[in-house]
């Protein structure tokens, strides 16, 4: 299992674009893919689960991944976190 904190830096959080992007990296891999807000988990695969977690701008959150490319999948979702999602 591989855990790392990042900050929300695109403006608007986690809103629908910057959530979809996510999930489709989060879905390239093997792994499962979690981040961890406020002490809850959600499934970084699934759009619903991302925008659920209401992730505004400035949030730290921790992307927790779990499976046999498990240090690929949180370098990929935490370096499109930290780059702003195209924002």
């Amino acid at each position: 299992m591989v855990k790392r904190k990042v900050v929300v830096v695109a403006k608007a959080g986690l809103h629908a674009r910057p959530a979809n992007l996510l999930t489709k990296e989060a879905q390239h891999f093997h792994s499962s893919v979690e981040i961890s807000v406020g002490g809850s988990l959600y499934n970084a695969k699934s759009l619903i689960g991302i925008l659920a977690a209401g992730v505004d701008c400035g949030t730290e959150i921790e992307v927790v991944c779990d499976g046999t490319d498990e240090k690929e999948a949180c370098e990929a979702v935490t370096n499109l976190i930290t780059g702003g999602m195209g924002e």
